[in-house]
């Protein structure tokens, strides 16, 4: 057996078809005889994930049998070409993005006016324009192959729908309301509080004529449900119409596009090995590929890449390097990367696997990081947020988590208005400082850091003047700018030149108040410090660790 046959046997053996098959043809269709390898995923993923495996089984039957109506009429006329695919994997992937969207925040305890804005809104538009639209240019463009007929300029989604009903394909379109889209894309939407509840009212042009439809928030989310139900059920046809006649397709798999690789990517994908992306460096000098795993072991991980490099480089033997990145989310992402050279010596025998990986492994190319085996809660990491702070005085917002094993430290903006006395500015600080301190900061799931409500043993503040779309540079020119501070609880910062580039650290004025290294963007605010002598090679008293003739020196600051 040759090497490319071998690994790409050993890397199928991964998972159990014949299982999928069985439920495939129980649920599906019992004429479905074989899975693609490009199709396997999708099966697996609607057949067994919430919510995708609630699809509309007469959606899914319509879609099955006009297309093969199609191909038994008209097969010779059909080819499933670069753009049509196109089409598909363009809905394919939003429904992907999608399903998660719905699956994280479906449920979301959030307020009904906050949720259908962020939520109901545009997931609706998303399901519509993203997936259905798309799907159906594929029938459409399909269907004008069959029948002779130039659909390809029918591509928005109220004409594709008026395509789909007259050529029989009503079931598709039945729970699109291209009414709404055009509320939401085009008129106006307007949430209503009423003694019976909230209600969401949508204004539109339909016949030169201003329409409204008014519907409960329960309403919307049961609509968005059967929008999405059906793109699971069109997905699905359009899936088992394209895995029966493989042949159709039509793909120069020899260049080098979004299509190919995206297709050799689904060729790959298994349920527990995921091919996310695949995409290269110009010229030919790297080509990544992204992949969620369960197993996170490192020997498995290894020999996954070593197989995936193999199977990869019989289609894309031209690229200096070859980058295989591992996701899971419980593990910080790592990555094997080999060179063209070593996979071209396993490819024609010239070393072992296990020699190749002993030298990407000796070079540091092969990367694997322990996964957490924390007792997590991962729903309270993807639903956690930092509270916004408001007095009369100040604002606190952007909070962001840093922290590291040992040191519990958080990110913030501060907002002080048109304060002008060093003291009040520094009085505020330090009350924000109080607030801060003790804000929770949930664990990671993928490395083990300092968390909890404990005080914090540093925290970064950028301070600015008021809060502005623009204008959060650490620039000495931003004049909504004021300082940085370095707070640390034990005094000592673990910071070099504050975070920041070296020649913007060295034009800022850096003084220690207390705990707090404030590194001001005016001179004015700055206490100069009167100390013996200074000598040019001296350290430099702001306590940046350079030398005084590379950092104050020449700033007035410091006299002898």
């Amino acid at each position: 057996m040759q090497v490319k046959e071998y690994c790409k046997y050993k890397y199928y053996l991964e998972y159990d078809y014949d299982l999928l098959l069985e439920d495939i043809q129980k649920n599906i269709s019992s004429e479905i005889y074989n899975i693609s390898y490009e199709m396997t995923y999708i099966y697996h993923k609607i057949l067994y994930t919430d919510p995708c495996y609630y699809w509309n089984k007469n959606v899914l039957k319509e879609s099955i049998d006009l297309l093969e109506d199609l191909y038994l009429n008209y097969n010779s006329e059909l080819s499933v070409n670069e753009d049509i695919f196109n089409y598909y994997l363009m809905g394919y992937n939003s429904y992907l993005q999608l399903t998660e969207i719905i699956k994280d925040l479906r449920n979301f305890n959030i307020s009904t006016q906050i949720k259908t804005r962020l939520y109901s809104i545009p997931t609706y538009t998303s399901i519509l324009e993203g997936c259905l639209a798309n799907f159906y240019r594929v029938i459409a463009l399909l269907l004008g192959q069959a029948k002779g007929k130039e659909y390809a300029s029918q591509n928005t989604l109220g004409k594709l729908v008026n395509v789909l009903n007259a050529n029989g394909f009503n079931m598709l379109t039945k729970d699109v309301n291209v009414n709404i889209r055009n509320a939401i894309n085009h008129g106006k939407v307007i949430i209503k509080r009423k003694d019976i509840g909230e209600k969401i009212c949508f204004y539109y042009v339909e016949n030169r004529r201003q329409s409204t439809l008014e519907l409960s928030t329960y309403e919307f989310d049961e609509l968005i449900d059967k929008a999405y139900d059906t793109a699971s059920s069109v997905l699905l046809g359009i899936t088992t119409f394209l895995n029966k006649h493989m042949d159709l397709l039509d793909v120069d798999i020899g260049k080098k596009g979004y299509v190919q690789f995206s297709l050799l990517s689904m060729r790959l994908s298994l349920p527990n090995i995921y091919i996310s992306s695949i995409s290269d460096i110009s010229n030919n000098k790297q080509l990544n590929v992204e992949i969620i795993i369960e197993n996170t072991d490192r020997g498995y991980i290894s020999q996954i890449a070593t197989l995936l490099s193999v199977i990869v480089f019989e289609q894309y033997n031209d690229y200096e390097q070859y980058m295989f990145s591992f996701i899971n989310e419980r593990m910080a992402t790592g990555w094997v990367r080999f060179t063209n050279e070593e996979i071209y010596d396993i490819y024609h025998k010239n070393r072992s696997m296990d020699a190749v990986i002993i030298d990407v492994i000796a070079r540091k190319d092969c990367i694997i990081f322990d996964p957490s085996t924390e007792d997590i809660d991962l729903n309270e990491i993807k639903y956690h947020y930092f509270p916004n702070y408001n007095t009369d005085k100040f604002i606190i917002n952007n909070i962001k988590d840093a922290s590291i094993e040992d040191r519990k430290r958080l990110n913030a903006h501060l907002y002080i208005g048109d304060v002008s006395s060093k003291l009040e500015i520094i009085d505020i600080i330090k009350n924000a400082i109080e607030w801060l301190k003790t804000i929770k900061n949930v664990p990671s799931p993928t490395m083990y850091h300092k968390s909890g409500d404990m005080e914090a043993d540093s925290l970064y503040i950028n301070v600015y003047r008021k809060d502005l779309r623009k204008s959060k540079e650490l620039l000495p020119n931003n004049e909504n700018f004021v300082c940085m501070v370095d707070y640390n609880r034990d005094g000592n910062s673990t910071l070099k030149h504050g975070g920041i580039f070296e020649n913007i650290w060295n034009k800022l004025y850096h003084e220690k108040n207390g705990n707090m290294t404030v590194s001001w963007r005016e001179g004015k605010y700055f206490t100069r410090v009167r100390t013996i002598k200074v000598g040019r090679n001296d350290p430099c008293p702001c306590g940046s660790d350079k030398k005084f003739k590379k950092c104050c020196e020449g700033k007035g600051l410091y006299d002898g």
